[in-house]
């Protein structure tokens, strides 16, 4: 019997195939830094994905924001990771849906639109 990798699994999900995210060369304030297409509705293992496999030149997630209508575990307040814990919180709904906001260590604040379909492009506006 072969020794379980992890002593809590479910901390590290298995993966789900390419990160499906594109991003724009400049994070702007008051501007969307790129979008994002994640596989499912599933927060705890699609924000595990994205942090794992986020470009190392262009930061480290460390904080995710999300809108709860978006996804289907809404209680979500910690995402485990490669990396170790990361929180999660949730965004008001005055903001709107298709959105996540990530800070990136060097970067600052990064707003990510979701496409379910992966058919959006860059350069919409924030807010």
């Amino acid at each position: 019997m072969a020794a379980r990798e992890s002593i809590y699994p479910h901390r590290y999900a298995a993966p789900l195939g390419t990160l499906r995210l594109q991003l724009s060369p400049h994070f702007d304030e008051g501007r969307l830094g790129g979008w994002w297409a994640p596989y499912s509705h599933n927060l705890t293992r699609e924000a595990a994905h994205l942090v794992d496999g986020f470009p190392t030149d262009r930061g480290r997630i460390d904080r995710l924001v999300y809108a709860p209508p978006d996804w289907d575990d809404v209680l979500v307040t910690e995402v485990f990771t490669r990396h170790g814990r990361i929180k999660v919180g949730y965004m008001g709904a005055s903001r709107g849906t298709g959105l996540v906001l990530v800070r990136v260590t060097g970067g600052g604040i990064v707003a990510l639109g979701i496409s379910w379909r992966g058919e959006q492009s860059l350069g919409g506006s924030v807010g």
